[in-house]
């Protein structure tokens, strides 16, 4: 599933968040590294033009 958009980021977070405790050598483990890879990815393409997080104080 490559993340394209922030709907595809959000979608892929909770699905990440779902398998945190999955075991590394299990399917869902797997899947949970592919996940973080992905998440990563669009991070490091997409920093300069994502939105804040937390509005400024």
């Amino acid at each position: 599933m490559p993340i394209e958009t922030e709907q595809d980021l959000e979608r892929a977070v909770q699905e990440f968040q779902q398998l945190r405790d999955a075991p590394d050598d299990s399917d869902q483990g797997r899947r949970k590294q592919e996940l973080d890879a992905e998440i990563k990815a669009y991070y490091l393409q997409h920093a300069e033009d994502m939105r804040a997080a937390k509005p400024p104080r």
